[in-house]
């Protein structure tokens, strides 16, 4: 299954499991070392482990897509109808 390093807390990274609501304590120690917040994972269960591996092409491809957004939000022409306040 597919999860994301939502963050660290201590010594424990926090994976989130998207889809499932469920979420994972593992030992940063126990991580692959490239692995930071915001990291695409693979989570397998076997025997009663976890195995963690790193996901870079998911990973890579979820940079991509927010960059391709955040380029269409600053190069937007409407600007906003909301006012400022003074």
């Amino acid at each position: 299954m597919k999860g994301i390093i939502d963050r660290f807390e201590k010594n424990l990274a926090v994976i989130l499991v998207e889809g499932q609501n469920k979420e994972y304590h593992i030992q940063k120690s126990d991580l692959p070392t490239n692995c930071s917040i915001n990291s695409v994972v693979q989570i397998e269960e076997r025997n009663g482990h976890i195995y963690i591996t790193s996901d870079m092409p998911q990973e890579k491809q979820q940079q991509d897509k927010v960059t391709v957004l955040r380029k269409a939000l600053l190069n937007k022409e409407n600007p906003s109808k909301l006012k400022r306040k003074k």
